[in-house]
């Protein structure tokens, strides 16, 4: 946003859970070119903590609108966590400051979530979302959840071109090497891991197959023990648990293919973007993913895709492309110069401004996204 001459103040509260009855004072420090982070203060007082910090974070939006009464200006609110939705929702109740929701990993998707905290969390969406002069949002499935028409999507986060190593043709060899696969990634429910151990007797093993696993999570206990279990000679497992940046890159570059297992059909699917997708198109190798969030919006022959979170379907697409590799070979390619037209730093400091822009000004201009056209 500093790019397109915005000046961003964060507030960033702190909600403690520890119960130490410590006093945290605010803190600021500068950011970026003319910007700063603020932490409003705070308590670590079970019961109280949180509404210290509403209390404290609404304050200290107040003392932003009086330094800057003067400017336009607009207040964007992470997520609908209590703790930034309230003090957002109430300073708009009483400023008139254009209100601006940015939305990702929805709290009522979140499986580990206090269930308490998620019905007050949805309940404040359905308060808020009449208030909203604009929405940023992860995914074009979470459209469904917000009112206004001046949003934007924005998939994973954002990348500098001049940074990306060029991405050529992939070879994906012959059955004279082990194919190699890698995934990365927590291992959890949502993220699928039990998906693709689940598809691996459904594998066609006429050429050995080599899967890398990176990460952690409550279904680890559950690998090893697959892991061990597992007697297919055709098919090596390597679990390598938490890698350091050196050994991860490595292993990174010497993939064949990355797999990409998020499941699709829960409720997390529609307001998360895997940013591991992101990530492993950043290497240039070929990926297979489920159909979550927006991927079979944007796939364009970028992707080898399953859907339904069926490990069947998932294997049935990794023994075509051990099948014919030769057809998947500019995959990457496309992959790559999408992520370039669609989340660019220029790209997403554009589409930002604009949505910024319009809910100050509150022109009903055209939206920012466009069902036709999702690298706007």
């Amino acid at each position: 946003m500093e790019e397109s001459g915005n000046d961003i103040t964060v507030i960033s509260p702190l909600l403690l859970k520890q119960n130490t009855m410590k006093w945290f004072s605010r803190d600021a420090y500068p950011i970026g070119n003319n910007s700063e982070v603020v932490y409003p203060g705070t308590v670590d007082f079970k019961g109280v903590s949180l509404l210290m910090t509403l209390f404290t974070t609404f304050f200290q939006l107040v003392r932003w609108n009086r330094e800057h009464k003067k400017e336009p200006r607009a207040v964007v609110f992470y997520n609908y966590r209590l703790e930034t939705a309230l003090p957002a929702i109430l300073f708009k109740l009483l400023y008139r400051v254009p209100l601006i929701v940015e939305y990702e990993d929805g709290i009522y998707a979140v499986t580990e979530t206090n269930k308490h905290y998620k019905k007050l969390s949805v309940a404040v969406e359905k308060f808020a979302n009449k208030l909203l002069d604009g929405a940023v949002l992860v995914t074009s499935v979470l459209k469904k959840r917000v009112s206004t028409d001046n949003y934007t999507v924005v998939r994973g986060g954002t990348v500098h071109p001049s940074r990306l190593k060029p991405v050529r043709e992939v070879d994906l060899g012959t059955d004279e090497r082990p194919f190699r696969m890698v995934y990365s990634g927590r291992l959890d429910y949502d993220r699928g891991i039990e998906i693709l151990l689940d598809a691996l007797p459904y594998v066609n093993t006429g050429r050995k197959l080599e899967l890398d696993i990176t990460g952690y999570g409550p279904l680890e206990d559950k690998l090893k023990q697959f892991i061990q279990s597992h007697q297919n000679p055709q098919i090596k497992i390597t679990f390598h648990g938490f890698l350091d940046d050196h050994d991860y890159a490595q292993l990174m570059e010497t993939a064949d293919l990355f797999v990409n297992t998020q499941r699709e059909k829960i409720s997390f699917s529609e307001c998360s973007f895997p940013s591991k997708v992101v990530e492993y198109i950043k290497y240039g190798k070929l990926v297979l993913t489920s159909g979550v969030s927006d991927i079979n919006v944007i796939n364009q022959n970028m992707f080898v895709t399953y859907d339904n979170d069926d490990p069947k379907e998932l294997a049935a697409g990794l023994n075509e492309i051990l099948a014919h590799p030769q057809q998947y070979s500019a995959y990457p390619v496309r992959a790559m110069e999408w992520l370039v037209s669609d989340c660019a730093h220029e790209v997403v400091a554009g589409k930002l401004d604009k949505v910024l822009r319009r809910a100050i000004s509150g022109k009903p201009e055209a939206s920012v996204y466009s069902e036709s056209a999702p690298a706007e």
